[in-house]
């Protein structure tokens, strides 16, 4: 996916500055570059990447977007990207909703200074919520395998502009079921591990995307 930036640079630095104030001292992991700094070319990339992903949502008509993040391999960077990718879309003006459902490695309200309870909780970050994958929580059933994520909606009682889904392809995730949990998302991106991931899985999954008609804005490498 080719990666550019769209932000006014003199105003994306003077709200960072801003959005640094708040979450300093607030237990927000350092991996979070995007609440501290606009400058560097990690978060330069996140930008580029939600731009890829609101030009998508050019040709949508509700209140509220949604789109998935997919890992392979990667579970680590899944977590922080889609974490970062959150702060970059509050930063620019939209309230969201950011949604962990990968039970194999439950990071990314951690990443926020939050329990990985499957509840909305406030982050920190004004306009900014979380809801964790609940793993450590019993009878916490796995909402990738209940119905598709936009249905339980109503649940997280949450209303902002967007909602970002964390989700990885594994052992517990096959294609199919990804593929279904994603019913009626707005974009998705591929998130791959770079000399690790093979280009079987990858392309079953983008056929199995492509049949559930989930748009695939890119694909990054990780």
């Amino acid at each position: 996916m080719r990666l550019r930036s769209s932000a006014n640079s003199a105003q994306s630095y003077a709200e960072a500055e801003a959005l640094q104030g708040r979450a300093t001292g607030q237990g927000i992991d350092p991996l979070l570059v995007a609440a501290f700094t606009m400058d560097d070319p990690y978060v330069v990339a996140i930008r580029s990447i939600r731009s890829s992903i609101v030009q998508r949502y050019e040709d949508v008509s509700r209140d509220t977007r949604y789109c998935a993040l997919i890992g392979l391999d990667c579970n680590e960077a899944l977590a922080v990207m889609a974490a970062n990718l959150a702060v970059v879309t509050t930063h620019m003006g939209s309230s969201t909703l950011v949604v962990d459902t990968n039970h194999a490695h439950p990071r990314v309200a951690e990443l926020f200074g939050c329990s990985d309870s499957p509840v909305v909780q406030s982050t920190p970050l004004v306009g900014l919520t979380v809801i964790g994958t609940g793993r450590g929580e019993g009878g916490v059933a796995d909402p990738v395998e209940r119905r598709p994520l936009i249905e339980q909606r109503d649940e997280w009682n949450a209303r902002v502009d967007q909602v970002i889904v964390a989700i990885a392809l594994n052992e517990a995730h096959s294609a199919a079921s990804i593929a279904n949990a994603l019913h009626g998302f707005d974009a998705a991106v591929i998130v791959a591990r770079k000399n690790v991931t093979q280009v079987r899985p990858t392309r079953a999954l983008i056929d199995v995307l492509d049949q559930h008609r989930v748009p695939i804005v890119g694909t990054v490498l990780v």
